[in-house]
């Protein structure tokens, strides 16, 4: 019974806390992964917090874009996984419009195809985010 009421107390608390991001980010920027990573994965994931922190940092800082990780395989991240048909690993960018509507653009595909030489997948997430940020 405890374990019940602290998986709904968590998932209260991850609701309000994602909801409160809504509320103040323009991006929401999701890397989803399962428990066992491989490399090309967290390679995806390093590189876009490195450029994040490295194109745009002053976003991050006042909580215009927003990173997080999730583990797909991790309970309390149920609801996000199905929301975003995340089961494994996944790149996915949300926006919000003027109206709050959310723009979801999964970008898994270009993150997978474009690791491989760097300077490419700055070029082409940077791309992605800049329209984002535009909605």
């Amino acid at each position: 019974m405890k374990r019940l009421f602290a998986a709904i107390f968590i998932l209260t608390l991850l609701s309000a806390t994602l909801q409160a991001q809504k509320k103040q980010a323009r991006l929401l920027v999701y890397d989803f992964h399962n428990t066992i990573r491989c490399h090309t994965c967290a390679t995806i994931e390093e590189t876009m917090i490195e450029l994040l922190n490295t194109h745009y940092k002053e976003q991050l800082d006042s909580g215009i874009i927003v990173f997080k990780s999730f583990d797909c395989q991790a309970e309390e991240n149920a609801e996000l996984v199905k929301k975003y048909s995340a089961y494994g690993s996944t790149l996915v960018f949300t926006a919000f419009d003027n109206d709050g509507n959310e723009i979801i653009n999964d970008v898994t595909d270009i993150a997978f195809s474009k690791i491989g030489k760097k300077e490419l997948f700055y070029e082409k997430m940077r791309k992605e985010i800049d329209e984002m940020l535009e909605l």
